[in-house]
């Protein structure tokens, strides 16, 4: 039978097996080579050998750059490579299945026969689920939801194994489900019975994730939607058949159940693959987690993360991506959103911000790869996540670049977003003139903001340099008129990505003010844009004071008696300037200030206000959120956790009530009507409710 190569699992093989030793060094150094942005090299390597685990390498290479640049192209180069490993790893499962008992066959302690291989399709598949949804075709997007079935299913079957080697091994770590997971697995019982039943597969054997659907054209999707729904299979994801997940392995890798690499790798790859399936899914915006509920996924943010920092422990390519994740995960996500839970006392701190844990990881990988950009990406990030926006742009103003063309353009676009966050209008615009010809994912939006700088830089000069003013004016229009024809390029399932339709709508709308007030493009421009993309891009809470004042100055100006268009503006723009001031405000911990404007000056406004031609529907939905993350931190938990309040003692009726009007303002939000940015702001109120929710288990008389 073939063995897994060492790049895999970080261990020499533990005996003989019909795969070369020297096949095993070549796909070790392969996989060092993709984590240190070496990806040719990586190729040059995998296409020595034509193994499932070399065709699994090769379907990462392709996905790595994929996933990264989202050329089209390079996307169905890697959706090409992804089935051909899905296929020979099948075949291989097959046949360990077929030979289990066989004089020299492996026998792991722990998992079936041909586990490893089921787990290959897995991965092979959950990335090729990726490149689906990503793909522009909304048939192709579809079937992804196939593939992450077919993933969790065989996903599921090997963490049972673990569940079953752990209580033969420890009866006393058998530990009864809670109410909560006793109803939900009740409710999906005969679910489960049916599937189990029904599969093709016997029982002692790992379920075989190949079979997929076939959709000619657009037409099947409605049938192809239908079958999803009745399918007989369990509701996935749901936590039901593995309540808690408490009796999975979580030992560390020098721990005497990991004395065979393959038991390593199957174990690795699985909470990997399955914890990034729990994380992703709890976290879709609630358009897209409707749709997702029908089809029978939920999401298991706590759970997801626990594996992933299991994953993250093993020395070989699959903690190195477990690793990424979680940074990604931690300094992206965590710090875009405002309303996180608290921390749980006596359990480890998964959904907050374990600082001192994510900094020994980000120091571990910097030393296991220390020629990838990669992990200085993450280390700016973690730099900007805790408020040191001038170290996280230094480190990525070196002349220094990646060979590998998608991770530089993830480092220019980060690179760029601090400048933003700095106010630094002359190296953000020049840096997203960067990402123009490094990255074709939303040029409209480069040039948008790019040419936004240049109104700041118009605005800061127009009293004192005519002269420059004139030059900034020029530049401004050059760039903005540039971002128009680009929008629309690129597609997320077959729609328009939310920020080329906010951009061409914005345009437009300056471009029609310009005319009508027979004024310059620079001139028709309300509400700093620039403000505007910080609070999009959740900017303010990477920002120290003085940097939020900075972003108060800016909008003061809007209504200054330089801007001389300013009497024009009608309550649309004025709502939009002081949604932003609020924010600010909150960021700057004055919640009675942020609230009374968002009462007053917002929220009193009828919803038609915002509708109809070029208008800003995202406004009022976004003002919720504001007011429901203002009496968030008004809490006295809140207050006390980050030390804001020399008031600690516990007041449960005055952190009831705000929790209900917290909950109340993101319902609204939650359930408002399609709206231009609603994916974007939809992930910032999913994770607000999972907070509230998580809340209201803690305190179940509330």
């Amino acid at each position: 039978m073939l063995r897994v190569g060492s790049w895999l699992y970080g261990k020499k093989p533990a005996n003989a097996s019909t795969q070369s030793l020297d096949s095993l060094a070549e796909l070790k150094d392969s996989a060092t080579f993709i984590l240190n942005d070496d990806v040719d090299s990586a190729e040059a390597g995998l296409a020595k050998g034509s193994s499932s685990f070399h065709n699994l390498g090769k379907g990462m290479v392709a996905f790595v750059r994929a996933t990264l640049g989202f050329e089209q192209e390079i996307m169905r180069q890697a959706s090409e490579r992804l089935s051909e490993a899905e296929t020979s790893a099948a075949t291989d499962q097959h046949r360990a299945q077929h030979n289990a008992h066989a004089p020299n066959a492996f026998h792991s302690e722990i998992y079936a026969a041909g586990s490893e291989y089921a787990l290959c399709q897995a991965i092979a598949q959950l990335m090729g689920a990726v490149v689906g949804v990503l793909n522009e075709s909304l048939t192709e997007s579809i079937k992804a939801f196939y593939r992450l079935r077919k993933a969790y299913i065989a996903l599921d079957a090997i963490l049972k194994m673990e569940e079953k080697f752990m209580e033969l091994r420890d009866p006393s770590r058998v530990l009864l489900p809670s109410s909560s997971d006793l109803s939900k697995a009740s409710s999906s019982a005969s679910t489960d019975v049916k599937s189990l039943d029904s599969s093709s597969e016997p029982a002692n054997k790992v379920p075989s994730a190949t079979a997929q659907p076939v959709l000619s054209d657009e037409k099947d999707l409605a049938q192809t939607l239908s079958g999803l729904t009745v399918s007989p299979e369990p509701e996935l994801a749901s936590g039901a058949s593995t309540p808690g997940g408490s009796n999975n392995i979580n030992h560390d890798p020098d721990s005497d159940i990991f004395q065979n690499e393959i038991d390593v790798f199957v174990h690795s790859g699985a909470n990997f693959c399955f914890g990034i399936l729990l994380l992703l899914i709890s976290m879709v915006p609630p358009a897209f987690s409707r749709l997702l509920s029908i089809i029978g996924f939920h999401g298991d943010k706590q759970r997801g993360l626990r594996m992933l920092w299991q994953a993250s422990k093993f020395h070989n390519i699959i903690g190195a991506m477990a690793a990424l994740a979680l940074l990604g995960y931690y300094n992206g996500f965590v710090r875009y959103c405002d309303i996180m839970p608290d921390p749980t006392p006596g359990e480890d701190d998964v959904e907050g911000y374990p600082q001192e844990r994510l900094a020994e990881l980000l120091t571990e990988m910097r030393s296991r790869f220390p020629n990838s950009r990669l992990w200085l990406l993450e280390e700016s990030r973690m730099k900007g996540a805790n408020k040191d926006l001038e170290g996280a742009l230094e480190l990525l103003s070196s002349k220094s670049k990646s060979p590998l063309k998608q991770v530089e353009a993830l480092c220019v676009f980060e690179k760029s977003l601090n400048a933003l966050f700095l106010h630094n209008y002359d190296v953000c615009s020049a840096a997203f003139i960067e990402c123009v010809d490094l990255n074709s994912w939303s040029r409209s939006l480069y040039y948008y903001i790019a040419g936004s700088c240049h109104v700041a830089l118009y605005r800061q000069s127009i009293v004192n340099d005519p002269k420059k003013a004139k030059e900034h004016a020029s530049k401004a229009a050059e760039y903005i008129r540039k971002a128009p024809p680009l929008a629309g390029k690129k597609r997320f399932m077959a729609r328009q990505l939310p920020f080329d339709v906010f951009v061409t709508r914005k345009i437009a709308k300056w471009e029609a003010r310009a005319k009508e007030w027979n004024v310059e493009l620079v001139d028709a421009i309300g509400v700093d844009p620039i403000e505007e993309m910080i609070f999009f891009w959740n900017g303010h809470s990477r920002m120290t004071r003085s940097q939020l004042e900075e972003s108060l100055t800016r909008l003061a100006w809007c209504e200054s008696s330089e801007n001389k268009t300013w009497s024009r503006e009608g309550p649309e723009e004025k709502a939009i300037l002081e949604l932003l001031r609020a924010a600010v405000l909150r960021s700057l911990h004055k919640h009675e200030e942020a609230k009374q404007i968002l009462h007053t000056k917002v929220l009193t406004h009828d919803k038609s206000l915002f509708k109809g031609h070029l208008k800003d529907d995202w406004v009022l939905p976004a003002a919720h959120f504001e007011m429901a993350a203002n009496v968030w931190m008004e809490r006295p938990t809140y207050q006390a956790l980050h030390k804001l309040s020399s008031d600690v003692s516990e007041k449960p009726e005055q952190e009831r009530k705000l929790v209900r009007t917290c909950k109340e303002h993101l319902d609204h939000a939650a359930r408002w009507e399609s709206y231009e940015l609603d994916a974007r702001i939809g992930l910032k109120v999913t994770a607000a409710l999972e907070a509230v929710h998580k809340w209201e288990n803690v305190h179940p008389s509330a």
